[in-house]
C-alpha cells in the first residue's frame, strides 16, 4: 500500500488532541465574524508588506474556525520560526484541511508553492501549532531532497528536529498567550494552550530508561531508527534531550544545510552529523556542534571531512512516501537491507 503523503503524525498525537478537546471546546463559543476583527495584541516583528513568506490557507473542512483565523496563527508561527533564520526566504505555502494527518507534499502547487496538509480542526489552536511547526521545520530542512531511500537513511533526526520544534513553538506561544495574542480574543485560550503544552511535554515516555546516557539508549536503538524514521516513541525521547539546544541556540540556520550532498551519501549517523557540519558554513556549525557532543560524537577537523562527489541524478517521487512503503533496513555502519515500496 501507497501513501501519498508524508507520514508526520502518529496515535500518540491523536490521543493527545483527543483528551484535550473537550477542554477547547468547552471554553470557546463561535468567534466573531471577521469583518470586524478583535485587535490584535502581538505583532510579528516582521511587518507585513516585508515579509519573506506568504500563506494561504484554503476554504475546507475547518470544523468552527476560519481560514482567515487560521492563517493569523500560521502567519505567527513562521514569523517566530524565522527569527532563527535571519534572511531566510521561503516559496509561498498554500495550507489546505486533511482528514487523516498533517503532512507537507513533494509535489508543488501550479505556482510552485509548497503544499502542507493539517488535520487540526476547530479552535483547538494548540493541534494547530503542533502540526504545522512540524511541517514547516520540514520544509526549512530541505525535505524535498528525500530523493531516496538512501537520503532518507537518516531521516528519524530530521523527525525528531521537526517533533522538537513543535514542542518549543509551543511553550513559546503558550507564554505569549498569557498576556497578548494574536487575536484579541485568543487571550482567553492561553490556559488551555498552557494545560495543553503541559501535557505534550510531560509525557513519561518522552524520558531515557533509568540510568541510560542517550549514546547508550542510540546503540540499543539505532537499527530501529534507521530502518524506520516515523517511531515516535522513540522520537520525542531525543526531542526532549534535543530541546534544551534549540532553546539556548537561537541560530538554526545551520538546518538549511540539512539534506545536502553530504548528508545524503552519510552511512552511519556519525558520518551524517558530520556530512551536515561540514555542507554548513562555519559561522553556523554552533547547533551542529551541541548536537554532536549531545551524542558524544567528536568534531571533525577541516582536513578529515569527506569531500563532495559529482552528483548522481536520482529519481523524482511525487510526495515524500510514508516509511511504511519505503523502508530502509538499516544498521550504524551502513549495511543496507531490501527496499520496500
Amino acid at each position: 500500500m501507497k501513501f501519498s503523503f508524508h507520514a508526520g503524525w502518529n496515535m500518540k498525537r491523536i490521543a493527545l488532541a483527543t483528551s484535550l478537546l473537550l477542554t477547547f471546546s468547552a471554553s470557546h463559543g463561535r468567534a466573531s465574524e471577521l469583518k470586524h476583527p478583535s485587535p490584535v495584541l502581538k505583532r510579528s516583528t516582521v511587518s507585513q508588506d516585508k515579509r519573506d513568506y506568504s500563506i494561504h490557507v484554503a476554504n475546507g473542512d475547518w470544523g468552527d474556525a476560519k481560514p482567515e483565523e487560521i492563517e493569523i496563527l500560521l502567519n505567527e508561527i513562521t514569523a517566530e520560526m524565522l527569527t532563527h533564520f535571519p534572511n531566510r526566504r521561503i516559496a509561498s505555502i498554500e495550507v489546505s484541511s486533511s482528514s487523516l494527518r498533517p503532512v507537507v507534499l513533494y509535489e508543488k502547487g501550479p505556482e510552485n508553492q509548497y503544499r502542507i496538509l493539517l488535520a487540526a480542526k476547530g479552535r483547538n489552536w494548540g493541534e494547530y501549532i503542533y502540526e504545522f511547526s512540524h511541517e514547516l521545520f520540514h520544509v526549512l530542512a530541505n525535505y524535498e531532497n528525500h530523493r531516496s531511500p538512501q537520503g532518507a537513511r537518516h531521516q528519524w533526526f530530521e523527525e525528531m528536529m521537526c517533533e522538537t520544534v513543535s514542542l518549543y513553538n509551543l511553550k513559546r506561544l503558550s507564554t505569549g498567550w498569557k498576556e497578548a495574542a494574536p487575536r484579541g480574543e485568543w487571550v482567553s485560550s492561553g490556559p488551555e494552550l498552557a494545560r495543553f503544552t503541559q501535557r505534550a511535554l510531560s509525557d513519561s515516555h518522552r524520558q531515557l530508561p533509568p540510568n541510560t546516557s542517550l549514546p547508550q539508549w542510540f546503540q540499543q536503538n539505532r537499527s530501529s531508527l534507521l530502518g524506520n524514521p516515523y517511531l515516535r516513541n522513540k522520537n520525542e525521547i531525543v526531542a526532549m534531550l534535543f530541546l534544551p539546544i534549540l532553546e539556548q541556540n537561537r541560530d538554526w540556520r545551520a538546518v538549511s544545510f540539512l539534506n545536502l550532498q553530504r548528508t545524503q551519501e552519510a552511512k552511519s549517523f556519525r558520518e551524517y552529523l558530520e556530512g551536515w557540519y561540514g555542507d554548513t558554513p562555519t559561522a553556523h556549525r554552533d547547533l551542529i556542534v551541541r548536537t554532536m557532543k549531545l551524542f558524544k560524537f567528536h568534531v571533525p577537523a577541516a582536513t578529515t571531512l569527506r569531500p563532495i562527489m559529482p552528483q548522481v541524478q536520482k529519481g523524482k517521487p511525487v510526495v515524500h512516501v510514508a516509511s511504511v512503503d519505503r523502508a530502509v533496513s538499516t544498521n550504524d555502519a551502513g549495511a543496507e537491507g531490501p527496499i520496500h515500496q
